[in-house]
């Protein structure tokens, strides 16, 4: 599935089940610049950080759900990528109906370090990577070459720009692993679809390989071995060269980025099943039924033994990762359109009405909620400086 028909998709969501808000979303109480209750101005707490598409983003203090600071975006726009809070920053993608643009805050305050503004008539792929000092992503449009970008984290310079050499040809999101940068592109002529692994520092290309599909999901690695989602399979290629390894037939696909756990990996399918297979060849491990869809965005969540997801059919579900016993099940009331965020044995998840909603880790239980006029659609871990 295209990043452009995720979009798409999450939009129609929205129209179709509310008037002002979906996702991770929270109460904005009128203030700029508002400390939560009992912490030191100079003092970074464990905070969740997400954008919304009422033209904010806004720093939650975690434990308890007190604002901490909001930020109006310059160009307006919403937050299609999670936040990455590295070394006193957040990073992350931001994009309105005619522009896209990298920004950096502080954690502290929400002051603006920098802002890349994306060329005029390209787009995002909703995602953005951060490793050894650089800012990666992914440049297209619909009528030139897409291109992979690597920003100077410090001062958003640009460092280096990797280019398509057609120009039919876009690339999803990047991952960095160990200094490189892997990349899926894929042709909107129907050309064979690459991977490209790249040098992080440099852009230069250490190699590129055919896959057996376009990648349909973001990418993910362990071990040696990059997992991606494509049409009617989970395929795995090796890291060192490309090669493909192995391929798991799904029905209709993963929906979203696959979860990689201790010798398992996890993903939501579109058959509405969460599925483990094993890690070494995709043989199936175990798989559970879900009777309604998952959010196009939505992927399994590890904790202590635990797989923890929500689904549009208005419940949060626990199961034991090696074997898929259940150990719990949540009627929250709403349907669970983003992925969970696990920190501290409390569960942080948003719901289809605009509700972040935190439940306990060990029962479902709910701990504390908040609200919104905006819309966030990806969940960030909680993080603090």
């Amino acid at each position: 599935m295209s990043h452009t028909m995720k979009r798409a998709i999450l939009v129609l969501l929205a129209l179709s089940f509310i008037t002002s808000v979906t996702l991770f979303t929270f109460t904005h109480r009128g203030a700029s610049n508002v400390h939560a209750k009992g912490v030191s101005p100079n003092v970074v707490p464990l905070s969740d950080y997400f954008g919304s598409n009422n033209d904010q983003f806004y720093a939650l203090e975690a434990p308890h759900g007190f604002l901490r600071w909001s930020y109006q975006y310059q160009q307006g726009g919403n937050t299609w990528s999670p936040a990455l809070v590295v070394v006193g920053k957040i990073y992350f993608e931001v994009a309105n109906s005619s522009s896209t643009a990298v920004e950096a805050l502080s954690n502290l305050d929400g002051s603006v370090k920098w802002s890349f503004p994306f060329p005029t008539g390209t787009f995002g792929a909703n995602g953005i990577a951060v490793a050894n000092g650089f800012i990666y992503f992914a440049v297209n449009s619909n009528g030139s070459a897409g291109s992979i970008y690597a920003l100077n984290a410090k001062t958003g310079s640009i460092a280096w720009i990797f280019t398509a050499t057609t120009s039919d040809q876009s690339f999803g999101n990047p991952i960095v692993v160990n200094g490189v940068v892997y990349a899926a592109e894929h042709s909107s002529s129907g050309g064979i679809p690459q991977m490209y692994a790249l040098d992080g520092s440099l852009g230069s290309v250490n190699w590129s390989h055919e896959i057996p599909v376009a990648a349909g999901t973001n990418l993910a690695s362990a071990n040696g071995v990059i997992y991606f989602g494509g049409s009617s399979a989970l395929y795995a290629i090796s890291a060192v060269d490309g090669s493909s390894m192995w391929s798991s037939p799904v029905d209709n696909g993963p929906v979203s980025t696959p979860t990689i756990g201790t010798g398992i990996i996890y993903y939501a399918s579109a058959a509405n099943f969460l599925t483990a297979v094993n890690a070494t060849d995709g043989s199936l491990t175990w798989h559970q039924p879900v009777h309604k869809p998952f959010a196009v965005n939505v992927s399994p969540a590890l904790y202590l033994g635990g797989v923890y997801i929500g689904s549009m059919d208005l419940n949060m579900y626990a199961f034991k990762a090696s074997t898929g016993v259940p150990i719990w099940k949540h009627k929250v009331g709403l349907a669970i359109t983003t992925t969970a965020e696990i920190k501290n044995g409390i569960i942080h998840v948003g719901l289809i009405n605009g509700t972040l909603r935190t439940l306990n880790v060990s029962n479902g239980i709910l701990r504390w909620f908040y609200h919104t006029n905006g819309t966030i659609t990806t969940s960030s871990p909680p993080a603090e400086g």
